[in-house]
C-alpha cells in the first residue's frame, strides 16, 4: 500500500508540471542537442497561462514555474535525479529517472531542459529556412498534425510552440549561462523552511517491499 501511495503522489506532482505536454508544451528534441549553459524565460498556455524560468548546466538544472513548483535535476553516477518541490504543499520528492520510467512516468532530462517532448523517433521537418521576424528556424513536427517548432539554432530552445495555429509555448529570454548551479543550496534552503522530505526511490525501486 505504501508503495501505491508514494507512486500516485508521485504522479499527481508530475501532473503539476506536465502542464501542457505531449507535442504541446513542454511537450524530448530528438535530433537537436540538448541546451546547457543557458538561462531561459517563458511561458506555456493552456487553461491557464504559467510562467517559467530554467537555468541549465552541464550536469544540472534548475526550473521554477509560477504555479509553485520547482524541479531540481542532476546527473550523478550515470543517473539523473530530480527533486520535485511543490511550495503550496511544502513538499520534497526526490525520485531517480529510471523509477520514473518504472512507474510509467516518460517525461525526462531532454523533455524538461529541451521544452518540447516528442515521442522517441519523432523528426522535425524544416519548413522554410529561417524566420527572420522571430530569428528561428521553423519546423513541421512530422506525425504530429499542425505542430509547428521555431528554434533557436544556437541555444537549441523553442522560440515557440504552435498547435493548430495556436502558440502555446513562448520563450521570452534567452541568455548565456555560464555560472555554477549549486542546487544542493536551493535544496538546503527549503529543508531550513521545513518542508516536508519523501524519497520516492524508497518505495518505488526495484528493491521495494
Amino acid at each position: 500500500m505504501k508503495k501505491l501511495n508514494t507512486t500516485l503522489s508521485v504522479i499527481s506532482l508530475l501532473c503539476i508540471f506536465s502542464y501542457g505536454s505531449s507535442a504541446e508544451a513542454e511537450p524530448s528534441i530528438v535530433s537537436f542537442g540538448m541546451p546547457h549553459d543557458v538561462y531561459i524565460e517563458g511561458t506555456y498556455y493552456g487553461q491557464q497561462e504559467i510562467k517559467f524560468s530554467l537555468s541549465v548546466a552541464q550536469d544540472n538544472f534548475v526550473k521554477t514555474y509560477s504555479n509553485g513548483v520547482v524541479i531540481l535535476g542532476k546527473k550523478e553516477k550515470g543517473e539523473v535525479v530530480y527533486h520535485f518541490i511543490d511550495k503550496s504543499k511544502q513538499l520534497i520528492t526526490k525520485v531517480s529517472q529510471g523509477n520514473l520510467y518504472r512507474i510509467g512516468e516518460f517525461i525526462n532530462w531532454n523533455s524538461m531542459v529541451g521544452l518540447i517532448n516528442m515521442k522517441p523517433g519523432t523528426q522535425l521537418a524544416k519548413e522554410k529556412v529561417f524566420d527572420d521576424k522571430n530569428a528561428c528556424t521553423l519546423y513541421q513536427v512530422e506525425g504530429e498534425e499542425k505542430v509547428r517548432v521555431c528554434m533557436n539554432d544556437s541555444y537549441h530552445v523553442p522560440v515557440f510552440i504552435e498547435q493548430n495555429g495556436v502558440v502555446v509555448e513562448r520563450t521570452t529570454r534567452m541568455e548565456p549561462y555560464r555560472a555554477s548551479l549549486d542546487e544542493e543550496d536551493l535544496l538546503d534552503k527549503y529543508l531550513k523552511e521545513k518542508y516536508r522530505y519523501v524519497d520516492a526511490d524508497d518505495d518505488i525501486g526495484p528493491d521495494a517491499d
